[in-house]
């Protein structure tokens, strides 16, 4: 890991870490360089500074671009904009659970590395206990400390953009190869698509080059590990159109979301880990606010 720029410990923006990040509305999160890192102190701007070796002084490359290499590492990581601030210091867990999923986000991180293969993790849980800010989190920590490419995505979203593609007569290799050649990718939603054969071919297929490049992959899904108990229904099963066919289909296991062959891949490729908590976003008690805000 490139050490960070000189920077003053004493400023009140970035704290000494030499980037700010921004939550701009309509765009992912972005990064840029504190206001007291817009001109270098130690190469002035240039990118190098001299040093002496032997009889004579070099030009050596300032840890400045190192810097700005991190900034638009982390720009490139389309991490939504509603947790572009999100990180490990500021998650704030309400259970036990949530405290070990920050614990196994943040090794993870730590383990990571660009020329080998890392074994991912899946956080699994209801709505609003932080699975997508450790998911922010992590790629933050990747992208802004250790340089390592990465993306999010969230799958439903990017089902939505291969269909649209298909209109303007792109095929869904230009938006998948991507997504299946970097580093380390955050897929967010997991299991939240219909389950209709297409959906399942493109996930199996963005998986399956992953796995089979021994790329890292994490994942956040609403849907349990574990199958749950479902009401028997009067005749054997449900209209798909129902209002019973809905609330039964969320409580669905993960692998009957996503198939045996999916399931089966994701157990060998991450730690799967569960948060359990209320939904911050509508059972936070009044003036504790979310996770990080």
């Amino acid at each position: 890991m490139a050490e960070k720029p000189d920077s003053s410990a004493a400023c009140k923006e970035c704290g000494g870490a030499g980037y700010v990040v921004e939550q701009v509305v309509g765009s992912p999160a972005r990064a840029r360089r504190c206001a007291c890192q817009a001109t270098c102190p130690r190469c002035g701007g240039s990118g190098y500074f001299m040093v002496t070796s032997g009889p004579g002084r070099v030009a050596q490359a300032c840890d400045c671009r190192h810097l700005d290499q991190r900034i638009a590492t982390f720009n490139a990581a389309a991490i939504p904009a509603a947790v572009a601030r999100a990180s490990f210091e500021n998650f704030r867990p309400w259970s036990q659970s949530q405290s070990k999923a920050r614990a196994a986000c943040e090794n993870f991180a730590h383990q990571v590395r660009s020329d080998r293969a890392s074994r991912g993790v899946l956080l699994h849980g209801k709505p609003g206990c932080g699975k997508t800010h450790l998911l922010a989190a992590s790629l933050r920590w990747l992208a802004l400390e250790k340089g390592v490419s990465c993306r999010y995505v969230e799958f439903m979203l990017l089902l939505s953009d291969i269909r649209a593609g298909f209109g303007s007569n792109r095929g869904h290799m230009e938006i998948l190869g991507p997504l299946a050649n970097v580093p380390v990718l955050a897929i967010d939603e997991l299991g939240k698509e219909r389950g209709t054969e297409w959906e399942r071919s493109m996930l199996d297929e963005l998986i399956s080059r992953r796995y089979n490049a021994g790329l890292t992959t994490i994942f956040a899904t609403n849907y349990p590990r574990d199958p749950q108990p479902v009401p028997v229904p009067v005749g054997g099963k449900h209209h798909t159109a129902s209002k019973e066919f809905q609330r039964d289909a969320e409580v669905l296991s993960l692998e009957e979301r996503v198939g045996q062959r999916i399931y089966s891949r994701l157990n060998e490729m991450c730690d799967f880990v569960q948060l359990e908590g209320p939904d911050y976003r509508k059972d936070a008690e009044p003036g504790r606010g979310s996770f990080w805000r």
